[in-house]
């Protein structure tokens, strides 16, 4: 049986959902952070990069988020429900192919990285003594004004014309878009209560998600009220 090594409060939520949307058996084993919110040993010594999130099916070991996706999706399809991952990945050819490949992508790469700089310039000062930690705060205010706000305004500026015309990021129903892109856009608009008003649309989107019954069952089954990790 396919098993997902959960870390709490990271990204291998949308892993979680993922397996519920499409109901198939699986084993989640969760794993605490450590004070300094790091992953503990054991569950470094199961993920081959030492990164939320992991599965495992029998000796096989996997890391990243969209590639675990993948191979959910290519697993479902090779014993035959072809019909469930036809939903969620849209085949070549169809009107939501090219919508969903960018934001399958854009999420994972161009979105993630600027919120995981933005985690990381939010954490380090808090660890760093004065007066490192002030010239740090320094640093990370220029790396936001010059870097991560203009990228993430960006993002969420493409995401809320797409989602003023359509329920979701591909189209008419839910692809493994929306769900490999739930947690950049969860983190973002933690952290920034303004993104609420400016970006209406996305905020919609986030709760036609949150109501998913799928959804719910992830959250509850891995014991938290939110999915991003507050700071």
């Amino acid at each position: 049986m396919l098993t997902l090594h959960h870390l709490e409060y990271s990204q291998s939520f949308r892993i979680v959902w993922l397996l519920e949307e499409l109901g198939i058996p699986y084993e989640l084993k969760i794993y605490k952070r450590n004070e300094d919110q790091r992953a503990p040993e054991d569950f470094k010594k199961i993920s081959p990069l030492g990164t939320s999130p992991t599965i495992t099916d029998g000796d096989f070991a996997l890391s990243e988020s969209n590639a675990i996706i993948e191979y959910i999706l290519d697993k479902v399809e090779k014993e035959g429900n072809i019909q469930d991952t036809k939903d969620l990945r849209p085949v070549a050819g169809t009107s939501m192919r090219n919508d969903y490949l960018f934001w399958f992508h854009a999420s994972a790469s161009s979105f993630q990285l600027a919120m995981s700089t933005d985690s990381l310039f939010r954490i380090i000062p808090t660890r760093l003594p004065w007066p490192i930690s002030w010239i740090l705060k320094s640093v990370a205010a220029n790396v936001h004004s010059n870097f991560i706000d203009p990228r993430v305004a960006s993002i969420l500026h493409l995401a809320e014309t797409q989602l003023t015309q359509h329920d979701f990021l591909a189209g008419s129903q839910l692809t493994a878009a929306d769900i490999t892109s739930v947690y950049s856009f969860d983190a973002a608009f933690t952290r920034n209560d303004g993104f609420h008003e400016e970006y209406p649309a996305c905020k919609a989107w986030l709760d036609r998600l949150a109501e998913r019954p799928a959804y719910k069952r992830a959250l509850q089954k891995i014991g938290q009220d939110t999915i991003s990790l507050p700071l």
